[in-house]
C-alpha cells in the first residue's frame, strides 16, 4: 500500500524505549502510575479486611457461625450479637471490628 502510517512512528519510538519527551505523555504516564498505586492500595485494604473477617470467623462461637449469611458476614454478626461472644474474647473482637471499620 502506498500510504505509510507516518503518524505511528513518533509514538512507537516514544513508547518503545520508555522515555517520554512530550509533556502530555509524561503527564499521562504519571497519572497511570498514580492510578496503579491507588489500585495497589485498594487491594491491600481488601486483603486486610479479608484477614480480619477470617480471624473473626475462626473466633466466633458455633452458635453465631450459622448467622453469618443472615447478618452480612462475620464482622456484622459479631458486632450485632456481641452478647453471645465469651467475655474473655470480647475485647479482641471489639478491637478487630474497629480495625475493620477504619480500614
Amino acid at each position: 500500500f502506498w500510504l505509510k502510517p507516518f503518524w505511528l512512528k513518533p509514538f512507537a519510538s516514544a513508547l518503545g524505549n520508555g522515555s517520554f519527551n512530550c509533556p502530555a505523555h509524561a503527564r499521562t504516564y504519571r497519572a497511570a502510575t498514580m492510578m496503579s498505586m491507588e489500585a495497589a492500595r485498594e487491594a491491600a485494604k481488601e486483603k486486610a479486611k479479608e484477614q480480619i473477617e477470617a480471624q473473626l470467623g475462626e473466633q466466633a462461637p458455633g452458635s453465631l457461625k450459622m448467622l453469618f449469611p443472615c447478618c452480612g458476614g462475620p464482622v456484622k454478626t459479631m458486632e450485632t450479637c456481641m452478647c453471645a461472644v465469651p467475655a474473655d474474647q470480647q475485647d479482641q473482637v471489639k478491637k478487630a471490628i474497629e480495625k475493620y471499620k477504619n480500614v
